[in-house]
């Protein structure tokens, strides 16, 4: 939506340039004309004429040049939209027999315990914990293509450690995971699939990223708002003023550079912040609106 509207606010400046350029043209030809009468110069009919078409001439092709620019970038938009809803549209398709997989992953892990193969259960295992990742990344694609068409985010009120203490369970196998509600907080407004996401991205980022298994998240009160820390004991070398942006990976083969970003960029969209500690360890910080 802001690129959006800083185009149209560029192309507006653009047209108002040639347009003024235009008229400050005119008014030279008709200042020439009257220099040239009084000077008695030969031909002075001629000369405004010869002005008059490389005047025009040259204001015509800067607007030939600005409709042909205008009319590829909309068309380049048209594609760009296409392929957005496409895959917004995939994506939403694929979740479907994904979470059928997942269903019967799970069913097979289950007979996979009670024959005593270590081979088959890590097999299945491995199955499992594959069709979780692919999960949240279809959901990650999914909420990007959203958050890229201008789609909204519906905050409601969570208490926030009822959700985490249900949400970490999944991870209870990889990760130690402690909660502390210092202020027992209750009440926080937020989207409930998008707290998933942002929680379920850090929490795979220490799995994958971090030795040290072990999560600390905070639940305090400061001022008006509530905030969340995330705390891994991660360390970030790479560049802090390009942490979160789209794409960015750093040096790492993993993931697919989109997480953080939409994390980000969701907290935006649900009236909070999303605030990255660096130094000395990696910290996340989290904050929401609490109870109005």
């Amino acid at each position: 939506m802001k690129s959006n509207k800083l185009i149209l606010l560029l192309s507006s400046f653009w047209a108002f340039s040639i347009l003024a350029l235009g008229v400050w043209w005119l008014y030279l030809i008709n200042k020439l004309s009257k220099i040239s009468n009084q000077a008695e110069l030969p031909n002075p009919e001629k000369l405004n004429k010869m002005v008059l078409w490389e005047g025009g001439t040259f204001v015509v092709l800067l607007i030939l040049i600005s409709c042909s620019l205008l009319f590829y970038y909309l068309k380049d938009q048209g594609k760009t939209k296409s392929l957005q809803v496409f895959f917004a549209g995939l994506t939403h398709e694929l979740k479907t027999p994904l979470a059928s997989i997942r269903l019967q992953a799970d069913v097979i892990s289950n007979f996979a315990e009670k024959t005593n193969s270590d081979k088959l259960m890590k097999l299945t295992n491995r199955m499992v914990e594959d069709t979780q990742k692919l999960e949240v990344q279809m959901d990650k694609i999914l909420q990007l293509s959203r958050l890229q068409q201008g789609g909204i985010l519906n905050p409601t009120q969570i208490n926030p450690e009822q959700f985490l203490k249900f949400l970490i369970k999944s991870w209870s196998k990889d990760l130690s995971i402690t909660i502390t509600n210092y202020d027992q907080i209750t009440s926080i407004m937020a989207d409930e699939f998008a707290l998933q996401l942002i929680l379920n991205n850090l929490l795979e980022n220490t799995k994958n990223h971090v030795e040290n298994k072990n999560v600390s998240i905070q639940i305090k009160k400061i001022d008006e708002s509530v905030l969340i820390e995330y705390q891994d004991q991660g360390v970030f070398e790479g560049n802090p003023e390009k942490m979160a942006t789209l794409f960015y990976k750093f040096n790492s083969s993993r993931g697919s550079g989109i997480g953080l970003y939409l994390c980000k960029k969701m907290m935006e969209r649900m009236n909070g912040k999303m605030k990255i500690i660096t130094y000395p360890r990696l910290k996340f910080q989290l904050y929401f609106k609490g109870r109005d």
